[in-house]
């Protein structure tokens, strides 16, 4: 499987095909909390976004830079307040753009906040040394920001019990799903309590 997935990765990027790899994991696995309307911050190219849009739920993809390839307009914010009214949305997605600030805690409380019901956060988790090496070099080539607010899991149950944000759910995302990149992450679903 490692193999097929590692091929498929190369033949998108030789004919620049736009595949998200995670998106099973981002969506099929927690479907039922994203809610109506959703708060995409790090929203990137807007790809997600865009999918969540044609999936029924309405999104505010917002980003500290518009990098938009999809079409979607994304809102540019300083990367630090969150330019929406409190419980304005059901849900607030951070899907692996937390390692690329080191303001995650003013983000989560901003995303308390505005967040009527869940917070669902995407991660890298770095729990070796040759994790956190591959995060820097990932960090290093990405052409996102360059934060270094890598967590190991434990770290992010501690940061999230510190917010008193309860974990509903968690989604492991195997290795061999990017195989080029092979860091595990997790999805964590947060219940705003």
């Amino acid at each position: 499987m490692v193999v097929i997935n590692f091929l498929r990765i190369i033949m998108c990027k030789l004919f620049k095909i736009r595949k998200d790899f995670l998106r099973k994991y981002k969506y099929e696995s927690i479907k039922q909390f994203y809610g109506n309307i959703c708060a995409d911050i790090g929203a990137g190219t807007g790809w997600f976004s865009d999918y969540l849009n044609k999936n029924g739920h309405q999104t505010i993809p917002l980003d500290v830079v518009d990098k938009s390839e999809s079409g979607v307009k994304v809102k540019v914010f300083d990367g630090s307040k969150i330019p929406l009214l409190s419980k304005s949305v059901d849900t607030s997605l951070f899907l692996f753009v937390l390692h690329h600030t080191n303001s995650q805690i003013q983000l989560l409380r901003e995303a308390i906040r505005i967040s009527r019901k869940y917070i669902i956060i995407g991660e890298d988790i770095v729990e070796s040394k040759l994790d956190a090496l591959l995060g820097n070099i990932h960090l290093n080539t990405s052409p996102w920001a360059k934060g270094n607010s890598f967590r190991s899991e434990i770290g992010w149950l501690r940061l999230f019990r510190k917010l008193k944000l309860k974990v509903v759910k968690t989604v492991r995302i195997p290795c061999d799903v990017y195989p080029v990149y092979p860091v595990t992450r997790c999805i964590f679903v947060l219940e705003v309590v």
